[in-house]
């Protein structure tokens, strides 16, 4: 059989034609694609190289509570003052800790004291509190707010308590200034006829009445 001139290949069979206009859309589309690809690569490699932000600093530690704080985790109630500033009464052993204490090495009046923990002005009352805990129950105590000048005792009050077992107990002591220029001080002792016990002394604050608390110790 021949073919005649108006013979087409079957549809299929056909080439297929693509326009210049869509090959042109073609490889615009392409280069697109490759542009944002090359952008993104070059933000990651950047990123890279700058490195991630510096982590925050972390926290300074908290610093130690001064003495005479109290909180969580306080020897006894509360902490004394500088042990240092406490002084032998009579000839007792005094421990210079965190809470301060004092032996009797003898049968005399013996305890401790702590003088500077305030100026005194005449007619003003003052009180002083404190924490005590004895080793030996029916321990007496007496506790004394008074005014020192030049190492020379004046006016003062005394308080007395009795510590019925070995747990802490607090003692408060009122006084009324009495002498101009003079220092109040704070004194603990055992009495002479007390059980002979080793005394811890613990949260010493002096007050003056309508102010704020002028020492803790």
């Amino acid at each position: 059989m021949g073919r005649g001139p108006n013979w087409h290949p079957p549809r299929h069979l056909a080439s297929v034609r693509r326009s210049r206009t869509d090959a042109r859309e073609h490889l615009v589309a392409e280069w697109l694609l490759a542009a944002v690809a090359i952008v993104l690569t070059i933000a990651v490699l950047v990123g890279q190289m700058l490195g991630r932000p510096d982590a925050p600093a972390p926290d300074p530690p908290a610093a130690a509570p001064p003495p005479g704080a109290t909180g969580p985790g306080a020897a006894g109630p509360g902490t004394t003052g500088p042990a240092a500033a406490w002084t032998s009464v009579g000839g007792a052993r005094v421990e210079r800790t965190v809470p301060a204490g004092f032996t009797p090495t003898g049968p005399g009046d013996q305890g401790m004291a702590v003088t500077g923990v305030a100026g005194c002005t005449p007619g003003r009352v003052y009180a002083a509190t404190l924490r005590v805990r004895a080793s030996q129950p029916g321990t007496l105590v007496q506790v004394t707010l008074l005014e020192v000048d030049g190492g020379r005792r004046f006016a003062g009050d005394t308080t007395g308590a009795v510590l019925p077992d070995r747990g802490w107990r607090q003692v408060e002591v009122a006084h009324e200034g009495q002498r101009p220029g003079t220092a109040l001080a704070v004194e603990i002792v055992l009495p002479r006829g007390s059980p002979r016990a080793t005394v811890l002394v613990d949260d010493l604050r002096v007050e003056a009445s309508g102010s704020h608390r002028i020492r803790s110790g």
